[in-house]
């Protein structure tokens, strides 16, 4: 999914954009993007390693935002983690499965590392109104943080009995950092938000899509979920900040 945003941000802004990945040259179908653009688009993308639960790692991309920018417009904290419960622990359908190795991973990909990351960047999110190069289609300058969630995170809606208990606690704890950081981020001009794709074709769901969900039209393609995420973002005004929605733009409760 992080690729189909880079390809919607290219097409949607006029600015740089900085694709972060685990290790660079290990994400074959963006290299393969990359490779077929011209060489205007080329030069608006800029490629660097970057591992959320690495500290050390996320104030070098600070420090090299800083020097080599000096702003950011826009911070999609894309990057997740769920499991498939074959080649790990989880998500869990029971109490007795939950393993504390895990729930440390799942809190520092899906919680802790897209906080850290706003929190170093804040200082570079200020908004600089008439410099700002994500200019959204409601003419907002505003510059946004834009965090994928999850409708499992919320603990109002949670009444089906689904488990996947560290993956739920990582996402609402994602929610609580994106309510909480919104009082402080509007006061620089930041706005932030939390969306839930919906179940989309990528390696992450595959091994919970059914013929059932594909059959009934339940499973998007991931150029499909993206445009709409992204038009949920453009269209975002002020009391948008701080909340949950969906790909259609719905609200959902935390």
């Amino acid at each position: 999914m992080g690729l189909q945003f880079v390809k919607e941000i290219l097409h949607r802004t006029k600015g740089k954009i900085l694709a972060c990945v685990l290790r660079p040259g290990s994400a074959p179908a963006l290299d393969s993007y990359l490779n077929g653009l011209n060489r205007d688009d080329r030069s608006r993308i800029d490629v660097h390693g970057l591992d959320l639960t690495n500290q050390h790692q996320i104030a070098e991309l600070s420090q090299y935002l800083t020097s080599e920018y000096g702003r950011v417009d826009g911070l999609f904290n894309v990057a997740g983690v769920l499991g498939d419960r074959t080649n790990t622990a989880g998500p869990e359908m029971k109490l007795s499965e939950m393993d504390y190795n895990w729930c440390k991973h799942q809190m520092e990909v899906n919680a802790i590392g897209p906080m850290m990351l706003t929190s170093k960047l804040s200082p570079l999110l200020k908004s600089r109104k008439g410099k700002n190069t994500y200019t959204r289609t409601t003419g907002a300058q505003e510059s946004v943080v834009v965090n994928l969630s999850a409708r499992v995170a919320s603990i109002s809606d949670n009444t089906g009995g689904l488990a996947w208990y560290t993956y739920r606690m990582s996402k609402a704890a994602l929610n609580a950092g994106v309510k909480a950081s919104a009082h402080e981020l509007r006061r620089s001009g930041t706005w932030t938000i939390a969306l839930y794709p919906g179940m989309t074709d990528t390696d992450m769901s595959k091994p919970f899509q059914t013929q059932a969900l594909k059959d009934k039209g339940l499973v998007f393609p991931v150029e499909f979920t993206v445009g709409r995420l992204m038009d949920v973002v453009d269209a975002m005004e002020e009391e948008n900040s701080g909340g949950m929605y969906d790909w259609a733009g719905q609200a959902i409760p935390f």
